[in-house]
């Protein structure tokens, strides 16, 4: 399990391009560690809202899955 903070969340852009059926919107979380490192991830939106991570939050990531601390 690694501890991040989320810097910024971005809804990803899909242009004219739609989403194939049952695709969920996903964004791209911009997340920091400790150490000052970084790294994004893509991650759905509607679980972004179900665990009311929002920007600012500290965040377990474990096994692809986010979890607010």
């Amino acid at each position: 399990m690694e501890i991040f903070r989320v810097l910024r969340i971005d809804e990803q852009l899909y242009g004219c391009e739609e989403l194939e059926e049952g695709q969920p919107v996903c964004c791209d979380v911009l997340l920091e560690a400790d150490d000052g490192s970084r790294r994004v991830i893509a991650y759905p939106d509607a679980q972004l809202t179900a665990l009311d991570i929002q920007e600012g939050c500290t965040v377990a990531l474990e096994a692809h899955k986010l979890r607010r601390l």
